[in-house]
Order: structure tokens, then C-alpha cells, then sequence
């Protein structure tokens, strides 16, 4: 639809969109429940204690947990500069211009109830 140009005039659409966005919410919280669930289903039926589930140190040295935990960070905030580089650039690159000619006849087909394409 978007590439027909019609997406932003089809109102059946745009209500279905509008309505879905908590699904992302949903989606996200489910995946950590699963996730967290299946990472410990001992503990979640108590059949055995976390500390007894534990991994020995021998086997998961901790500076794999800090290489890890480190790596994730450093990931996290390389997006965050990336993400702030491109909004940066966008706002930067300000509003485009608009003929005031477009924007009289625009005027004047809203004025008549006509829709704007």
C-alpha cells in the first residue's frame, strides 16, 4: 500500500496499525517470560534450589560474565551514538521545502472536504 501511495488515505489500515502497537509490548514481555522460565524450569516447578542449579566456577569463569556483560553494554551504546548520529543528520537536514502554491490549493481542497493526497 505504501508503495501505491495509498497507505496513508486507507482508513481500514491505519486502524488495524494504530491497534496492533501493543502487540511489540506483548510480544517483548512474553519473550523474556519464556526466556527467564526456560532458564530455570527446576526452580519454577521447586524441584531444586537456583544455588544448587548454579554453574561451578570452574566451568564459567567470571570474566566471561564480564566479557559478556561488558560486549552488550559496548553494543547498547554503540546503537544509542549510531541512533543519535542519524537523528542528528535529520534534523540537521530540516523540513522540506514546500511550493506556496501547493499549500494554497491544499488549503482550499481541505476547505471544500475534498481528501489530500
Amino acid at each position: 500500500m505504501l508503495r501505491k501511495g495509498r497507505l496513508f488515505t486507507a482508513r481500514p489500515m491505519l486502524w488495524t496499525l494504530m491497534l496492533a502497537f501493543p502487540f511489540t509490548y506483548i510480544a517483548n514481555l512474553a519473550g523474556w517470560t519464556v526466556a527467564e522460565t526456560g532458564r530455570q524450569p527446576w526452580v519454577v516447578w521447586n524441584l531444586q534450589r537456583t544455588s544448587a542449579g548454579a554453574s561451578p566456577a570452574k566451568s564459567v569463569p567470571a570474566g566471561t560474565g564480564i566479557f559478556t556483560l561488558l560486549g552488550f553494554a559496548g553494543l547498547y551504546v554503540l546503537l544509542g551514538l549510531l541512533y543519535f548520529v542519524i537523528q542528528a543528520r535529520i534534523v540537521a537536514s530540516g523540513p522540506a521545502e514546500v511550493e506556496p502554491a501547493a499549500i494554497a490549493s491544499g488549503a482550499a481542497r481541505a476547505r471544500r472536504g475534498e481528501r489530500l493526497r
